[in-house]
Order: C-alpha cells, then sequence, then structure tokens
C-alpha cells in the first residue's frame, strides 16, 4: 500500500506543477487517466487548497502560518493530499492525512 501512496504523491506533485505552470504538452489528459487507474485500485485522492481550517479538521495535518483565528483560517498551500482507499462498497476511508499550510485570510 505505501508504494500506491508515495505514486498518488507524486501524481499530485506533476499535477500542482502542470496547473501553475500551465499544460504545454496536454498533460491534463494523461493526469486524468492515471486518476482514473488509480481510482480503479480504489485510490482517490483530494486537495483541500483553499478550503477552510478548524483545529478540529482531522483529515490534515498542518503548519499555521501566524495566529490561529478559527473563523478565517484557510489552507494556502498542499504539500501531499488527503488519500482515501475505497472498498467494494463504496465506502472511503482515510489513509493519508494532508499535510497543509494554514494562514489566516479575509474571502
Amino acid at each position: 500500500m505505501s508504494a500506491l501512496i508515495n505514486l498518488v504523491n507524486q501524481i499530485f506533485e506533476i499535477e500542482q506543477k502542470n496547473t501553475s505552470k500551465g499544460d504545454p504538452a496536454d498533460l491534463g489528459r494523461n493526469m486524468e487517466r492515471l486518476r482514473h487507474h488509480l481510482d480503479e485500485l480504489g485510490l482517490q485522492y483530494h486537495s483541500p487548497l483553499h478550503e477552510k481550517y478548524t483545529d478540529t479538521r482531522t483529515d490534515c495535518v498542518a503548519s499555521i502560518v501566524g495566529d490561529l483565528v478559527d473563523a478565517s483560517m484557510y489552507i494556502t498551500k498542499v504539500i501531499k493530499p488527503i488519500v482515501f482507499q475505497k472498498d467494494t462498497a463504496g465506502n472511503r476511508t482515510i489513509v493519508q492525512k494532508a499535510v497543509v499550510i494554514v494562514e489566516h485570510r479575509t474571502v
């Protein structure tokens, strides 16, 4: 399982780089295919970028920049995504928590 999670993390990093630098070689289509194959193996991942963060959130390990202000804390960078394992009944279990940077931000 750990090899598959490492594969997910590498795909996520490539996806982030591709998004931030444009899509010069039409990599988006290939990334979607890779996501589809991971899904067939029962693995899914999610980037919580720009989502609201509270200290009770259990799907992320956060480094907080500045003071913790519950009302306006947002995830500003995702180092590793949330990875889910899906069983045959469709239930999802977290097999990797996201590693994120959180900052106070007004929306």
